[in-house]
């Protein structure tokens, strides 16, 4: 029995000594480090932005409409092409066009062959007064000779009538052949009008044939073409759009009581409305001399370029207005806690020789991409803590894993 009881009692002491250890251990460990990253407060230029909504509008935008009645034999082109002023987007064949056309050459020849004849009636006319003069000359020397010989008794007075009636007939037949010329003049000039009417219907007739191709006015994509071969399109309907998007605007109303920062050249950044993302940035181009009385605004103007393509006409965009620039601080959206209307950050500091988290009110700006201007608070450099921040409390220990700070935005 007392053998037991000393059994027991030593493995009671043995159990309260690896107790006794195991408490010593834990509590010589002390509290758990949070593992967390950090970045470092980066020095940036801080923005004065304002930021409005809208849609860009490509500069230039054209409907194609045919210019006759027809049905479509092709279509060259695809949706979303690309193409140069001149492309032919679509091909027609003429309702009536091609009839009209050769009516109008039939109408041209017919004319042509009307001036010639009417040359050669006016040539012929022309022959004949020439033959009509020298008659008449002739005749004027016998009626000379007639009188002569008359006075001198050679010949009667009879043969002297007879001169003078075939002088009066030449002088006639001369008149005759004069009125001639002149009706053949007339005629002639009149051929020469139905010509150039006729060749002017032709002219008419053979562009509405040429319109059987429809073609893009200028450099730009092909917007959709809901038609298809085999469709029968009529003069004004729209076939398409042809849409150039290398360079787009964007209306901005400003609020008047921003008139005295208004001008030219201001930066104009355009982002996605849903995440955020910067699409491109412009400037502005236009400031309207007028206001805007109802909304007490002024129109303005940005531009846009857009070589790669990836804005499009009609687009919906958030766009920032960047009245100007100054150097100042910026800290990760991330790093920033709010308490009520007040903002906290978690830098890493010191405590006994180890890092531990430090709670640090600060005033804060606008948010700027993905980082808060910092106007007080902060001193470059430090190191803000940007993960592992639920939970986290002034003074505890941290275990940080510096990264990267992200650039800010220009």
């Amino acid at each position: 029995m007392k053998t037991w009881k000393r059994g027991a009692w030593g493995g009671v002491l043995s159990l309260l000594v690896f107790v006794t250890a195991a408490c010593s251990t834990k509590k010589a460990a002390g509290p758990r480090e949070i593992p967390v990253k950090t970045q470092e407060v980066v020095s940036g230029l801080l923005e004065d932005s304002s930021q409005f909504v809208g849609n860009l509008e490509a500069l230039a935008r054209v409907s194609l409409r045919p210019q006759i009645n027809g049905r479509i034999t092709q279509i060259p082109v695809t949706n979303g092409a690309q193409v140069r002023a001149g492309t032919v987007i679509a091909r027609l064949e003429p309702d009536q066009t091609a009839t009209e056309l050769a009516g109008a050459l039939a109408g041209v020849q017919a004319a042509q062959d009307g001036v010639r004849q009417a040359q050669a009636n006016l040539r012929a006319a022309r022959s004949q007064q020439n033959a009509a003069q020298a008659t008449l000359e002739l005749q004027k020397l016998e009626y000379k000779r007639a009188v002569e010989l008359l006075a001198e008794g050679v010949i009667a007075q009879q043969t002297k009538d007879t001169a003078t009636k075939n002088l009066e007939v030449a002088q006639a037949n001369l008149k005759a052949t004069a009125d001639q010329v002149k009706a053949a003049e007339a005629a002639l000039e009149q051929a020469n009008a139905n010509l150039r009417q006729a060749q002017a219907n032709a002219g008419t007739a053979r562009v509405s044939f040429d319109f059987k191709a429809v073609l893009s006015p200028i450099d730009g994509m092909v917007a959709d073409i809901p038609l298809r071969v085999g469709d029968f399109v009529q003069t004004g309907q729209q076939i398409t759009q042809i849409v150039r998007n290398d360079v787009l605007d964007l209306r901005i109303a400003v609020p008047t009581s921003r008139l005295n920062q208004l001008r030219r050249d201001l930066p104009v950044i355009l982002e996605d409305p849903n995440t955020g993302e910067r699409l491109s940035q412009g400037r502005l181009y236009f400031i309207s001399p007028e206001v805007d009385t109802g909304a007490q605004t002024i129109l303005t103007k940005a531009q846009f370029r857009n070589p790669q393509g990836q804005l499009r006409d009609g687009q919906y965009v958030q766009a920032r207005l960047v009245w100007n620039r100054q150097p100042g601080l910026l800290v990760p959206v991330v790093a920033v806690t709010p308490v009520g209307a007040q903002a906290f950050v978690f830098t890493v500091g010191e405590q006994d020789g180890r890092p531990v988290a430090r709670k640090k009110p600060v005033q804060l700006g606008a948010i700027q991409g993905q980082q808060y201007q910092v106007r007080s608070g902060l001193q470059p450099n430090e190191q803000v803590i940007v993960s592992g921040l639920l939970g986290l409390v002034d003074g505890a220990p941290i275990r940080p894993t510096a990264q990267t700070a992200t650039n800010p935005t220009p």
